[in-house]
């Protein structure tokens, strides 16, 4: 769902410019070849995602038994029809410690610089675009990787300090790019057979979770030669050794099916567009009580996974609902995954347009009961839900996980003020950026067509506060402006109030997303309206993407590697069965 305005933005253009950079390290900057020391290690990798090359990068790494190690490296990215230069430095001790990190990107916003410094205070990580500068300092050290999921050669680095058991397999990945730290850990290594154009090699994997992303590394001979992110569906390989690329005999196993669960692909046809998804089934003859997922915002698949975040939530929660009896269908939203469209430019209309035709096509088929179809919404999910749920040929029953009563726009508000009071921002602070914030809500409601319809000099006009960098970034947001507008806008409690249907609501205590209080808001609503079947759950300890978080809540999304809670399992599965059967 939604994120604050400034805090959305810098992090998120932070990431996806992760992949611009372009050599602005001078040659002063990097010691001339005979201070670098020994040369320990190095390849020639090129990053595949269905046969297009995403990037391509040579790194080497030096030791130098006073300084540590450096490492150096060089290449091109390809975006679209543009390929930009990159180069980047690091500097570590002897025992993989980071010290130094620099690196620059040349964006459409214009020069970023990313850096990160070692200090008595910890490490000082900084991002500078034109004269603007942001920074976050990580205090604790102590068992501490730079890793950039586009940097191949940071991997090599842990690979290297894993193998010499110079970091904990639990320790803390610095991203200086999104001034972000993220709890990390590292398995393996486990044996594995890859392929490599005819030859089959046996080598060693070792699986990194990196905040929400499960990354794989292939390591032969003693050497990265390999890698693989599931949730991206990108393959790295060292071109010079495997010109071919290489392939893993067996691939991901994270969706096998449970025994006694069958699962088939299914396609149907929403304005147009052919979408695809997965329908499970339970043991047994039907016809089958069945669910239908309603997916959380952004471009995700049918698991609930988008690009560098493997949620798969709704492939758990289908396989135990088919454990206990219950079929259902999740779909890859339109212009994700095997469904066709553009979700960029996919309006609120054409998600609930959406959610209809996948409907008809579950109860339309034969193994379906259609009189005892519910519909599961999470997050996004949760709005569009009660709009179909409102309609003549209602469902038998609506469950809405991490779900608001509240339009977005007054979500977002939330969002913010809340985040900015848990980092301890000041009274005139939170008021300054509630005021931005509420100039930038009147923008959207009463704005027209898409963000590709404003210049800069537009939005500026706009929004008082915007620089020729933030407007820049504002116009390349990956929410759609009518996305916003009509999110902003929509009668929520309007569309809760056509529910007859019976209602779960199982809302988390540490979601920074949704208030928990939400879901006794919708109880109220519903009650107010004559809807009294409704069940409200506020769950600790659970975090907006169904997961147990017994930190402080953060929008960084923590425990992504682990199941979802068997508390929403439990909950959901007690009460389909209750209103549905098995």
């Amino acid at each position: 769902m939604g994120g604050t305005m400034n805090t959305k933005i810098l992090i998120g253009v932070a990431v996806v410019f992760g992949l611009l950079l372009l050599a602005f390290l001078g040659p002063q900057d990097v010691p001339p070849p005979e201070d670098r020391g020994e040369l320990v290690a190095g390849g020639r990798f090129v990053l595949e995602r269905d046969g297009a090359i995403l990037l391509e990068e040579e790194y080497t790494v030096f030791f130098h038994p006073t300084e540590g190690y450096m490492l150096l490296s060089q290449g091109e990215v390809h975006t679209g029809d543009a390929v930009i230069s990159l180069a980047q430095q690091a500097q570590y001790d002897r025992g993989f410690l980071p010290i130094f990190y620099q690196l620059a990107a040349e964006t459409p916003a214009g020069a970023q610089i990313i850096s990160a410094q070692m200090g008595v205070t910890g490490l000082t990580m900084e991002v500078r675009v034109g004269l603007s500068s942001q920074e976050a300092t990580l205090a604790d050290v102590s068992n501490l990787a730079l890793l950039d999921n586009n940097v191949i050669g940071h991997y090599a680095i842990l690979l290297a300090a894993v193998r010499a058991e110079a970091i904990d397999r639990a320790f803390t990945a610095a991203v200086p790019q999104a001034l972000l730290s993220l709890p990390a850990k590292v398995e393996g290594p486990n044996s594995i057979e890859f392929l490599a154009g005819e030859v089959t090699y046996e080598g060693k994997t070792f699986d990194v979770h990196l905040g929400d992303t499960r990354i794989t590394l292939i390591e032969y001979e003693g050497r990265l030669v390999g890698l693989a992110n599931w949730a991206q569906g990108t393959v790295g390989y060292e071109a010079g050794r495997f010109p071919d690329g290489i392939e893993i005999i067996g691939g991901d196993d994270a969706d096998v099916s449970p025994e006694g669960v069958t699962e088939e692909e299914i396609s149907f046809v929403s304005d147009g567009l052919t979408l695809a998804g997965t329908a499970a089934f339970p043991s047994g003859e039907g016809p089958f009580s069945a669910a239908l997922f309603i997916h959380g915002s952004g471009p995700v698949d049918r698991d609930g996974n988008a690009v560098g975040m493997e949620m798969d939530a709704y492939r758990q929660l289908a396989h135990a609902l088919a454990e206990g009896g219950i079929a259902s269908l999740r779909f890859d939203k339109r212009g994700v995954g095997e469904s066709e469209g553009d979700g960029a430019t996919a309006s609120m209309a054409d998600l609930v347009g959406d959610v209809r035709a996948a409907l008809a096509a579950l109860r339309e088929r034969p193994e379906i009961d259609p009189e005892r179809v519910i519909l599961i919404g999470h997050s996004e999910g949760a709005y569009l839900a009660p709009i179909v749920a409102g309609e003549d040929d209602a469902p038998a029953g609506v469950a809405l996980l991490a779900g608001a009563s509240r339009p977005l726009d007054e979500i977002t508000r939330w969002q913010i003020e809340t985040l900015l009071r848990q980092q301890g921002a000041s009274e005139e602070q939170v008021a300054a950026a509630l005021e931005q914030e509420d100039e930038y809500i009147a923008f959207v409601e009463s704005s027209t067509g898409e963000w590709a319809d404003y210049t800069v000099d537009d939005l500026k006009a706009a929004l008082s506060w915007l620089t020729d960098e933030t407007a820049a970034q504002l116009a390349a947001t990956p929410l759609g402006l009518s996305w916003l507008r009509e999110h902003y806008t929509a009668d929520t409690e309007g569309a809760l109030r056509g529910v007859t249907a019976p209602v779960l609501a199982l809302n988390g205590e540490k979601d920074l997303q949704v208030p928990v209080d939400e879901g006794e808001r919708i109880r109220e609503i519903l009650a107010d309206a004559g809807n009294e079947d409704v069940i409200v759950h506020a769950i600790p300890d659970l975090n907006h993407l169904l997961r147990y978080h017994p930190e402080e809540p953060s929008l960084i999304f923590r425990h992504i590697a682990d199941p979802v809670d068997s508390r929403v399992i439990e909950l959901l599965l007690e009460w389909v069965l209750a209103r549905v059967g098995g």
